[in-house]
């Protein structure tokens, strides 16, 4: 592809909003301007990309078969469509939902009202399948007929020749003013699918899916800085953040092969999120509610892993992609699985030695789903930081449950990929609270402790150097180490993610848990995941699906105590999930009941999260998305 100089990127014509030819044979739509800023990322032009016209459906074969890099389609990511289908997917680019257009006069208002109404929906989409169970829900027949694009789905609705569309509400918002009677247009409220969608990736090419993946992140992360195309070279002097992420500092563009001011490129050329969002959509039309900034008001599930990181590891890395771990794991009998045991709550030994903890959970679910064994797993205690990556790169594990940030450099330097993210956690700085210090410049002339070789490391000196505060930095490999040291007096402060500071404080005496206190700001984001060998797509989906496993069950309302009772649901989406129905985790390599088993050994994620960590308040925001929180899986089906 960088020999050719150009980039070849399958679309639709029809797509409006997505992808759409215009009447003069340009493209326009959310996937295009993303392919576009891909092309700027790698050739430094966002013209250099030839588009293909696909029909629907046919987007996932040119990309399995090599006919084109990449498909800007944005079809929905599910867990069966990555099993069985040949590619990968990027970050999620558009949270969706499915919905169902109907006229205003025709006095329908909600699903239930549609029995016997002929639906037309696109084939080659899951928007049947979504239909028809939410024609099973309601207890009403459908007559649901397909067609093959857009443009004769909507042609025969407006000719009345159908009664009713479900399609995605991107897609409906964008189609309703084309209508010869837009004003005698309703999409009923009921959302009948989550539709997560995402650029198509070959399968097991890491090097340009990490590509793919931080241009995506790109327009995200500049929106979060406040950073639009008009605005984007007053930041070239910014914090050390904002000048690494737009390449006037660091090497971030290095690591993955490509310029470093590609960020910067990419927003002079295209622009930021919202600037994406509002060229392609409405707003009116359809509000961006799923499609917000999470963490900033008022909130919703667009996020972006941090542009930084170290490609510190303390033996060589292997070239192993020949292997098959999934195989691998299988004829083994048995997963290993790298985790610490030193951290209360995620990965702790009991004093008979067993192990316990949110990330000992996390491997006893994986063994249960592959095997229908929660004990088929053998432990692999990881000391220091950099054993996260290595051990999973050089085949020491399989996997590694030990909480590692994802981030750029570790994505693109050390050999790995990540799951998707299990925890949204943040790096905090803790002090006594009778100290009264709650900002790093009260702590010049202090010590502050903090893992060698973190994220939470490197962020620390970063934002120490820029503010000019003369601070000692203590690193060290054992974070309980350094919470001793600060519990006794010998540091001022402690830093670190969430998750690990909350982990330090569990092992105080209830009442001594309040006299310390963090800042009331964050020093960034650490959102954590399990780490597994990059080229590895198998092996992967199995690791997601699992973590996707306990979102959805939390989602579903099944717990490990009612989880066997509901394969009796009548549900289609609960008992495709707990494998009733279908063949989802044979897809995968697994027994159809993966998820079954999963939820009874260790529970959904809200379980887990109480069971290792008592006493300490639930975040609000640890809550499905459809009850306003960020815990979101992608469809399994």
């Amino acid at each position: 592809m960088l020999e050719r100089g150009f980039l070849r990127v399958a679309v639709n014509d029809d797509a409006i909003g997505f992808s759409n030819q215009e009447t003069d044979g340009s493209f326009t739509g959310m996937g295009i301007d993303y392919s576009r800023a891909l092309a700027t990322a790698l050739f430094d032009n966002p013209n250099a990309v030839e588009f293909v016209v696909v029909e629907a459906g046919e987007d996932f074969n040119s990309v399995a078969s090599g006919t084109v890099d990449i498909a800007a389609t944005l079809p929905t990511h599910s867990v069966l469509r990555d099993a069985t289908l040949g590619v990968d997917f990027s970050p999620t680019v558009f949270f969706d939902t499915q919905g169902v257009l109907v006229r205003g006069d025709s006095g329908i208002n909600s699903v239930e009202q549609l029995q016997e109404t002929t639906v037309g929906v696109l084939t080659g989409t899951r928007s049947q399948q979504n239909l028809e169970d939410a024609a099973q829900r309601a207890g009403i027949t459908l007559n649901i007929q397909t067609f093959s694009s857009q443009d004769n789905l909507f042609a025969a609705y407006d000719a009345g020749e159908i009664g009713a569309v479900s399609i995605n509400r991107g897609v409906l918002s964008n189609r309703i003013p084309t209508l010869s009677n837009p004003g005698n247009q309703v999409i009923l409220e009921e959302n009948i699918g989550k539709e997560p969608l995402a650029f198509i990736v070959p399968e097991n090419e890491s090097e340009f899916a990490d590509v793919v993946r931080w241009v995506v992140n790109a327009p995200i992360q500049a929106e979060f800085f406040g950073i639009n195309s008009q605005n984007v070279n007053e930041f070239l002097d910014g914090n050390s953040d904002i000048k690494r992420f737009l390449g006037v500092s660091g090497n971030l563009g290095e690591s993955l092969g490509i310029d470093n001011d590609f960020a910067l490129n990419i927003i002079q050329q295209v622009g930021n999120y919202e600037e994406i969002y509002n060229r392609n959509f409405d707003e009116t039309a359809l509000p961006r509610n799923l499609n917000e900034l999470m963490f900033v008001e008022p909130g919703g599930l667009v996020y972006y892993p941090p542009f930084s990181g170290s490609d510190q590891v303390s033996v060589p890395l292997v070239d192993n992609d020949n292997r098959n771990v999934l195989e691998e794991v299988l004829d083994r009998g048995f997963v290993r699985v790298g985790v610490r045991n030193d951290a209360q709550g995620l990965g702790f030994a009991e004093e008979n030695g067993n192990l316990s903890g949110f990330d000992v959970d996390f491997g006893r679910a994986l063994a249960a789903s592959l095997f229908g064994d929660p004990n088929a797993v053998e432990f692999v205690i990881q000391t220091t930081g950099s054993q996260r990556f290595s051990d999973v790169a050089n085949g020491v594990v399989d996997v590694t449950s030990r909480n590692a940030t994802h981030n750029l450099k570790r994505d693109a330097l050390l050999g790995v990929d990540f799951a998707p993210i299990n925890t949204y956690d943040a790096q905090f700085v803790v002090t006594p609270t009778v100290s009264g210090i709650t900002t790093l410049e009260q702590l010049a002339g202090g010590r502050i402790g903090v893992t060698a070789g973190t994220t939470s490391e490197t962020r620390l000196r970063e934002q120490l150097s820029a503010a000019g505060i003369n601070a000692e930095v203590v690193a060290l490999d054992n974070f309980q180490t350094i919470f001793d040291s600060y519990i006794n007096g010998e540091l001022d402060a402690i830093t670190g993610d969430g998750g690990l500071i909350i982990s330090s404080l569990l092992t105080l005496p209830v009442e001594q848990r309040s006299q310390h206190q963090p800042f009331p700001e964050v020093l960034g984001e650490e959102p954590l995941a399990m780490v597994v060998d990059e080229n590895q797509s198998e092996w992967k989906d199995v690791v997601s699906g699992v973590t996707y496993a306990v979102y959805e069950a939390f989602e579903l309302g099944l717990t490990s105590e009612n989880v066997t009772a509901e394969l009796e649901s009548s549900d289609p989406v609960v008992r495709r999930f707990l494998g009733v129905e279908g063949n989802i985790g044979e897809s995968l390599g697994l027994p159809n009941d993966f998820a079954l088993n999963a939820i009874s050994a260790v529970g959904n994620y809200s379980e887990m999260a109480e069971r290792n960590f008592p006493g300490i308040p639930f975040d609000p925001g640890s809550v499905p998305y459809t009850e306003g929180g960020f815990l979101f899986s992608v469809p399994f089906a």
